[in-house]
């Protein structure tokens, strides 16, 4: 075999393979260009991404405190409300079992005790008819000595109109009992019904009032998470240039890395020749 010939076919393989490491560090030039700006356009879209969902984020939880506030504020004042509400339900519940039991208590006297004593009345009348009449004939008599008695109404007759005009009234106030003793019952249904809703305001009272508080809980959350947002967003400006950076950096320390598969394709190419 010619001597010449297997140096210049080595020469020519040497040529070749430092032409092949030369190749390689363009490519990884090349690749660590598009790397970095592929990189940096990844981040730019993606943080644009993000910013539009906080901003939205930020919009709804906003409107969700706005929202929440307006409803706290809501609750507060109809709970409020009940605070005058409840009392005097209260109280009218005590009024109508008072007045139930005056009822009660007054158609005793007004259809037993009154009634009786009318009776009583109207039984002596016939003895005190008796007695007017001895008295008005005795007043007569004596009108003819002098004493002045010419009354219109004889003092009998005027016993027996009384009489007459009280006879009715023990019946007519008997007659009373039965709606007395209704209207007593009507009161002191009222007073239970009352008092039922006095407790019935009373539960919602306490219903509005932990309703009040989880709703300002709920605000308070809202504004941290408000604030958290925005903190977020602030951070992203200069994580947006961190992350540039960073690929950026990585490019840049891959494309250093090419310089040895140039250096070492220019140093193979570039050696001595076999010529002469």
């Amino acid at each position: 075999m010619n001597p010449r010939s297997w140096l210049d076919d080595l020469a020519a393989d040497d040529a070749r393979l430092g032409r092949g490491f030369q190749r390689i560090g363009v490519f990884g030039l090349i690749a660590a260009l598009l790397a970095a700006t592929i990189g940096t356009a990844v981040v730019w879209s993606v943080v644009n991404s993000m910013e539009r969902s906080l901003t939205v984020t930020a919009t709804a939880v906003a409107a969700a405190d706005d929202t929440v506030q307006l409803a706290a504020e809501t609750v507060a004042i109809v709970s409020d409300s009940f605070e005058t509400l409840v009392p005097a339900a209260e109280l009218a519940a005590g009024s109508f079992e008072d007045a139930a039991s005056v009822i009660g208590d007054s158609s005793k006297v007004v259809t037993v005790d009154v009634p009786e004593a009318l009776d009583s009345v109207i039984d002596s009348m016939p003895a005190i008819e008796n007695v007017a009449g001895i008295i008005d004939t005795t007043l007569g008599a004596l009108a003819f000595f002098g004493a002045d008695y010419e009354p219109e109404v004889p003092f009998d007759q005027a016993v027996a109109e009384v009489a007459d005009a009280i006879e009715p009234l023990p019946a007519q106030l008997r007659a009373q009992a039965v709606p007395l003793a209704r209207l007593a019952k009507d009161f002191e249904e009222f007073g239970s019904a009352s008092a039922v809703m006095a407790q019935d305001l009373a539960a919602v009272k306490t219903q509005l009032d932990e309703a009040s508080r989880l709703l300002t809980e709920y605000a308070a959350t809202a504004t941290d998470a408000s604030l958290v947002v925005a903190d977020i967003q602030d951070n992203l400006a200069w994580q947006r240039w961190l992350m540039v950076i960073g690929v950026i950096i990585l490019s840049l320390a891959f494309a250093a890395l090419q310089i040895v598969p140039l250096t070492l394709g220019r140093r193979i190419s570039g050696g001595p020749t076999h010529g002469s």
